[in-house]
């Protein structure tokens, strides 16, 4: 009777680290992490999305791109995008480097019409590392 305990034991203790290890806010997964920009232009924004590269992926010519809920941003104004968590157990990023943050951004015309989306140039964050609450830039859009 005892050796069927003991395995039936073992086999909860392993699924509970494994679930342990896929739980939201663990290792992989850098979370709130906050997009700043500065819309240097005469006209408002629209930011759309923000794109990185990570180094620490295995592929760092691979761009990522997290999706914003469309961030409108007045001329010459600091704005912020809600926080993102970025990553998962698949694609970490907690304590990756990411750089080459661009933004997927829509300048406003003068008749009130959405141009066309672009990236922005891309920035190289001094302190790279991905950590839980980070903030990235601000960044000069133009």
């Amino acid at each position: 009777m005892n050796t069927r305990i003991i395995p039936a034991t073992t086999s909860i203790a392993f699924a509970i680290a494994l679930c342990a290890a896929a739980s939201p806010g663990q290792a992989a997964v850098c979370n709130n992490v906050t997009f700043m920009f500065t819309n240097n232009t005469d006209g408002p924004l629209l930011i759309q999305k923000a794109g990185y590269r990570d180094l620490d992926s295995g592929n760092t010519s691979k761009r990522w791109t997290e999706d914003f809920k469309d961030v409108a941003c007045p001329s010459h104004q600091t704005c912020s995008a809600k926080p993102q968590d970025l990553g998962s157990i698949a694609h970490p990023r907690e304590n990756h480097e990411l750089t080459d943050i661009q933004f997927w951004h829509s300048h406003e015309d003068e008749f009130g019409d959405w141009l066309p989306a672009v990236w922005s140039s891309k920035n190289v964050p001094f302190d790279m590392t991905c950590t839980d609450g980070r903030t990235y830039g601000p960044y000069d859009i133009n």
